[in-house]
């Protein structure tokens, strides 16, 4: 056998991990949509100035992207923090 292939149950755990679900990016119309707010609410919350917690958001380009579970975690965490 050659010695730099190795067989699967030699390769730690840590390295063979699960494959990951494909997640679609949002645009920002998309998640405003999804949040029943007007794009540009979702673009004042995507402010950092007055805000202590910004809606994450991705760059691609001069585009603004979206992952829904990101949007999903800062709800969460904005819901906890407002209690």
């Amino acid at each position: 056998m050659n010695a730099s292939r190795k067989k699967v149950s030699e390769i730690p755990s840590a390295i063979v991990a699960a494959p990951q679900v494909f997640e679609p990016v949002l645009t920002l119309e998309q998640v405003a949509e999804r949040l029943q707010l007007r794009p540009e609410t979702v673009r004042e919350l995507l402010r950092k100035r007055g805000n202590r917690r910004p809606l994450p958001s991705l760059k691609a380009g001069k585009f603004l992207r979206f992952k829904w579970s990101m949007v999903e975690q800062w709800l969460h965490e904005s819901r906890g923090r407002a209690a």
